[in-house]
């Protein structure tokens, strides 16, 4: 795009973009319009880069993977998964740093705790990871490794530029809005997504930046693809409002999908993980599995949108509708599990449009006159479970009616929306991806200096200095000691292996020590504080603040193992109050930067 050597060249162009000072606006602006541009073509190219590598694979590189797969030989369908997964396992092996494959979950993280900071390697190693799983029959979705990607792009614009860190958000969110823009030909719904799932907020500030990310995304894809949406819906009518209640029931019972599917994904990776199957073979073991499902149930191959274009069309029995929820949660949850890359957003509109088509069977058999076609309901279920799975109901309502452009059907689709999100809101209250998180421990609901103090250890602001006294040492040894020691900070040791035992509070030491019996028979091993609670040096101050808050107590032994129990150190309170006071702080100030760049703006 830019030629080394000549005036045009992208040092210049960065160097320049890095000397608009004072503007700060203006160049948040223009990086938005770049992060735009680039992640519609990142989106772009990981289209392309499924495609190619499918039809390496498979022989056919188009969506049509059902029609496709059914000319193909048995052992082809089961073993490309195999030789997939060796590839994915030797990629996760020496080039993503994380050895996993990164997806939505990992840019909320970014956002929330690592201050939008993303990694090259992981970046650019989970593109090429996830393009690999889905070209070779992973079941996953597009959607999550071009919102990475994104994101990806947004934050290396902005740490390039040197922007300030809290731009970064903004930026990875221009990102993600015109990756999903691009994907689904849906402008409106990529910046709510951006807003909605990623940032967390409708900050005012990143509207207009999200937004140009979000048209010239979908700009670029009209401009190489055409201006067709993700999936072709009939037009479908409402056959009579008493068909609400009907609506209503199925709200109900994705809900019951979505949390079946949420649990699914957890349960298929503790189970995997109880294998103990080395980590370079864990892809191609999942591989496996999924072609010989793949044998009966080609529809689970990839991404999946013929199948659910398939059922939103009327295509599919009841039997092989319910047949479909059933095997694609298994395979995604194998997919995800075994370490292949991919999202669940394709995924959980394809279970929702099978649970919606098989709603819709059953309802029109009670009440024929009364009912429109399934397809309508297969529209209504994709949307519901998908919201629900997401943690994203705006988001995928728009979808719909930028797909559709029907305001009727709309209606139906928020009251059945609105049903599954508050039935999963009030038994889980978080997505998938926040699942994801808290499988990893990563607890979004704590504040920023909590979350700060998770990272720091204990080590960083233990106390050192300390006097350790033998356990059989006598009162009028101890009362020398204390007599000739400037502090308070006494422990108590085992002479026989120097091990912890207890520490002496003061308040012993003033009764025992400096009391009218001289000749006191107690030991200072009979005076220390015994079954105490210990902290270790590589812990985090999170940790230790929940120790004594949950103990009462305002200094914890800091030991070197657990084993040997040696002494290094002594943490606290008020040192760890000092620490987490310092972080609100921290927080503070950054919250008033913001308010003042928004004040420029």
């Amino acid at each position: 795009m830019f030629r080394t050597g000549n005036k045009f060249s992208v040092e210049k162009f960065i160097s320049s973009l890095r000397a608009i000072r004072g503007n700060m606006p203006l160049k948040l602006m223009l990086c938005s319009l770049i992060v735009g541009l680039l992640a519609g073509y990142g989106a772009l190219a990981f289209r392309r880069l499924i495609s190619e590598t499918q039809t390496f694979f498979y022989g056919f590189g188009s969506e049509l993977v059902v029609t496709g797969a059914a000319g193909l030989p048995w052992w082809q369908i089961m073993l490309i998964p195999v030789i997939g997964g060796l590839i994915v396992g030797v990629l996760l092996k020496f080039v993503v740093p994380e050895r996993r494959p990164q997806g939505v979950a990992d840019v909320i993280e970014a956002v929330l705790i690592k201050r939008g900071k993303m990694g090259i390697f992981s970046g650019l190693g989970s593109f090429l990871v996830s393009a690999v799983s889905l070209g070779t029959g992973g079941s996953g979705g597009r959607e999550g490794p071009v919102v990475h990607f994104g994101a990806f792009l947004g934050s290396q614009i902005g740490q390039r530029l040197r922007l300030p860190s809290h731009y970064y958000t903004t930026l990875i969110g221009c990102g993600v809005a015109s990756g999903v823009a691009a994907s689904f030909n849906a402008p409106i719904a990529g910046m709510f997504f951006a807003l909605e799932v990623v940032i967390g907020s409708f900050a005012t500030q990143a509207v207009a930046p999200i937004v140009l990310a979000s048209v010239i995304g979908t700009v670029v894809s009209r401009i190489h693809i055409g201006d067709f949406p993700a999936f072709i819906i009939p037009n479908y009518q409402i056959a009579s409002w008493w068909e609400i209640p009907a609506f209503a029931i199925l709200g109900l019972v994705s809900a019951v999908v979505a949390l079946l599917f949420i649990w699914g994904m957890g349960f298929s990776e503790r189970t995997i993980d109880r294998f103990k199957i080395p980590e370079i073979l864990r892809p191609a073991s999942g591989g496996l599995v999924l072609g010989i499902i793949a044998l009966a149930f080609p529809q689970i191959i990839g991404v999946g949108y013929e199948a659910t274009d398939s059922a939103l069309k009327e295509e599919y029995d009841l039997i092989l509708l319910l047949s479909l929820i059933v095997v694609k949660t298994i395979a995604v949850g194998i997919t995800s599990g075994s370490r292949f890359g991919g999202g669940f957003f394709s995924p959980s509109l394809f279970i929702g449009a099978m649970t919606g088509g098989a709603f819709g069977i059953i309802a029109s058999s009670f009440f024929p006159e009364m009912a429109a076609g399934h397809g309508l309901y297969a529209i209504l279920g994709m949307t519901a479970v998908s919201a629900s799975v997401l943690g994203a109901p705006i988001s995928t309502i728009l979808i719909v009616f930028e797909l559709t452009g029907d305001y009727e059907i709309s209606i139906a689709v928020m009251v059945t929306v609105g049903l599954a999100t508050l039935v999963t809101k009030q038994l889980i209250d978080r997505s998938i991806f926040q699942m994801q998180l808290a499988r990893r421990n990563v607890d979004l609901s704590e504040n920023s200096a909590l979350r700060y103090l998770k990272f720091r250890q204990v080590r960083s602001i233990m106390d050192r200095e300390f006097t350790e006294i033998s356990s059989d040492t006598t009162m009028v040894d101890l009362r020398e000691i204390v007599s000739n020691t400037v502090h308070d900070k006494f422990v108590v040791i085992s002479l026989k292996n120097h091990s912890f035992i207890g520490r002496i509070e003061f308040s012993d030491l003033k009764s025992h020590v400096f009391g009218d019996a001289i000749n006191d028979p107690a030991t200072a091993g009979e005076l220390a504080r015994l079954n105490s609670p210990v902290i270790f040096p590589d812990s985090s101050l999170k940790s230790a603040l929940a120790i004594m808050e949950n103990s009462g107590e305002d200094c914890l032994a800091v030991i070197d193992t657990a084993k040997e129990t040696r002494l290094i150190g002594l943490l606290h309170y008020k040192d760890l109050l000092r620490e987490y006071n310092e972080a609100l702080l921290h927080m503070q100030n950054n919250e008033n930067g913001k308010r003042k760049s928004r004040t420029v703006m």
